[in-house]
C-alpha cells in the first residue's frame, strides 16, 4: 500500500475513536461499567474526553507525517504505527478484555489490530 493512503489510514482510525468519544463518552463508560453512577460516571466521562484530545495530537501528528520524503523516513514512521497499533490492540485485549471480566470491545481490536497489520505489511513493501 502506498505510503500517503497508508498514513491516511493510520490517521483516520484514531479519528473514529475521536468522535465517537466525543459523541458519546456515556456509552463507553457504561459499556465497560454498567454499574458506573454518580462520580465514577463522570470521571469516566472526563477521562474520554481527555482520551479524546490525545487522540486528535495523534491524527494531527499521522496526517501531517504524509508528506515526509525518504523511504528510510517513511520506513521509520511505519514502524512507530505498527508497535503503537500493536500494543493498543494488546492493551485493550488484556486490559479491557475478558481476563478482567470485562466483555471484550470487538470493533477497537479489529481496528487496531487491522492498522498494525497493514503498517507491518506496508513498511515491508517500501522500495
Amino acid at each position: 500500500m502506498p505510503y500517503k493512503i497508508m498514513m491516511s489510514l493510520v490517521a483516520a482510525v484514531p479519528l473514529v475513536f475521536l468522535i465517537a468519544f466525543l459523541a458519546v463518552p456515556e456509552f463507553f463508560i457504561l459499556k465497560s461499567y454498567p454499574t458506573a453512577e454518580g462520580l465514577g460516571l463522570e470521571i469516566g466521562i472526563t477521562q474520554r474526553y481527555v482520551m479524546s484530545g490525545m487522540l486528535f495530537m495523534v491524527v494531527c501528528f499521522a496526517f501531517q507525517s504524509r508528506s515526509v520524503e525518504g523511504v528510510d523516513n517513511q520506513k521509520a514512521i511505519l514502524l512507530g504505527a505498527a508497535i503503537g497499533f500493536s500494543a493498543m490492540c494488546a492493551v485493550i485485549i488484556f486490559m479491557e478484555g475478558p481476563l478482567r471480566g470485562l466483555p471484550l470491545p470487538v470493533p477497537p481490536v479489529i481496528a487496531t489490530g487491522i492498522i498494525a497489520a497493514l503498517s507491518f505489511w506496508s513498511r515491508w513493501k517500501l522500495k
